[in-house]
């Protein structure tokens, strides 16, 4: 029995594919800071005006997901992702000549918004389509581009925006942003037999699997909609994300102004947002790797419960040494949390098409982000200090911990028979 693999197997160029367009869209959501105080000045409004944006984008995202799940599966997820970069570019380039804050609004929130839930949802899926053998190692290296993105692009905007103007700055990021992630999305297929090809590690009595065909692929995707959304797995993994990103939202938002808030230096402040940020990216890779040798329930379970009790470290630190000891140990369990999910999805459904169940997940996961980012900041407002807005941090996460021990095992497929009944009906005339 030989196995299908090797380093010049096409799942390589697929997933090299798939980290150039998750770095350079992720970079856009992450380089939000950098257009802030130009577009205030420019529009002569507030800087919470112009953050109104980034919630629009986020709520957006949120909504658009389990449809970009849905048309990955149904219409091919080459087609999205060519649909998503299209968007990409037009949200970025329009946004470049604006005059307006509500055109600000429209372009950036709703637009990009809609193109990083479809670029996002859909390719992630696909590359456990295209791995049987490590899977766990690339879905790590497509979740690392999350961080490294940032890192690479973000600077060469803000570099753009210092000395050119954010005008150009957004049109540029169209232009060649986008002209590169349409060119690596003319490499990206599918499904491994779109190529002719087994997926790679597949033995060779395993079935090649079916080449992508709109009219079968509809079917199957309404078919195991439809049996998935009955299962208590399928909806307690979009309340587990939604619980985890209430959490680290709050984290993210508000760790800087509560450091500053107990009398650390600002500077000194962000740096404790960097630590948790660099560590996260190292657990990002090495939790889907974890789990291709030990169950990806434990692992997610740990992260969520680690992202969850460190947080409590914060009702006494007040010292920066305190804050660089949280931001490491929060940054393992919050790297963790999120890469996870779609090697769960490839356990429990096996090969069906699991980005609509994705797609759910980033729902919960988006309106997480944004709730955590209000509730914080509510709360702030109501007491006069952070001790409530960390405790609703720690609790949300330790709950979602908890939801995942009421997961079933891993090791066992949900509803095996999901397609057994599938009928597709050709039109006589083209049969």
């Amino acid at each position: 029995m030989r196995l299908k693999q090797g380093i010049a197997h096409y799942a390589w160029i697929v997933l090299a594919v798939t980290f150039i367009v998750q770095a350079i869209s992720s970079a856009m959501r992450m380089a939000f800071g950098t257009f802030v105080e130009p577009l205030s000045a420019a529009f002569n409004c507030g800087v919470g005006a112009i953050g109104v944006a980034f919630s629009i984008q986020f709520l957006v995202a949120a909504a658009v997901a389990p449809v970009a799940g849905w048309l990955g599966e149904a219409y091919g997820v080459r087609k999205t992702v060519f649909m998503g970069v299209i968007l990409f570019i037009v949200g970025m380039g329009m946004t470049g000549p604006i005059t307006e804050l509500w055109q600000f609004y429209l372009f950036y929130g709703v637009v990009l918004g809609s193109a990083l839930s479809i670029l996002g949802v859909p390719m992630v899926t696909v590359v456990t389509y295209w791995f049987k053998k490590y899977q766990g190692v690339a879905v790590g290296i497509t979740f690392s581009a999350y961080g490294l993105g940032p890192v690479i692009f973000a600077p060469v905007i803000a570099y753009v925006i210092r000395y050119y103007g954010w005008q150009i700055g957004m049109i540029s990021t169209a232009v060649v942003g986008g002209g590169l992630m349409l060119l690596a999305a003319s490499f990206f297929y599918s499904k491994p037999a779109d190529r002719g090809l087994f997926p790679l590690g597949a033995n060779e009595d395993e079935d090649m699997g079916i080449q992508s065909d709109p009219l079968l692929d509809k079917v199957r995707a309404n078919a195991f909609f439809n049996r998935a959304r009955a299962t208590f797995n399928f909806w307690n993994l979009a309340n587990i994300h939604l619980l985890g990103c209430i959490g680290h939202a709050i984290i993210i938002v508000y760790i800087a102004s509560l450091a500053v808030n107990r009398g650390i230096d600002q500077v000194q402040a962000a740096g404790v947002i960097a630590i948790f940020a660099g560590v996260s990216g190292c657990t990002r890779f090495l939790a889907p790797v974890l789990s291709d040798y030990m169950s990806p329930k434990t692992v997610m379970f740990v992260s969520y419960f680690l992202q969850g009790v460190t947080v409590l470290l914060l009702l006494n630190a007040d010292s920066i040494a305190h804050f660089y000891f949280f931001a490491v140990v929060f940054g393992i369990g919050y790297g963790g949390e999120g890469p996870v999910f779609p090697l769960l999805n490839r356990r429990y459904y096996r090969d069906a098409p699991v980005s609509i169940a994705y797609g759910w997940q980033i729902f919960g996961a988006n309106i997480g982000m944004a709730l955590g980012g209000w509730l914080g900041g509510v709360l702030f407002d109501v007491t006069g200090d952070y001790t409530a807005t960390i405790i609703l941090s720690a609790s949300v996460s330790i709950v979602g911990a908890f939801c995942i021990l009421l997961l079933t095992d891993p090791n066992k497929p949900l509803i095996p028979d999901w397609a057994d009944n599938i009928v597709v009906e050709k039109n006589p005339a083209t049969s």
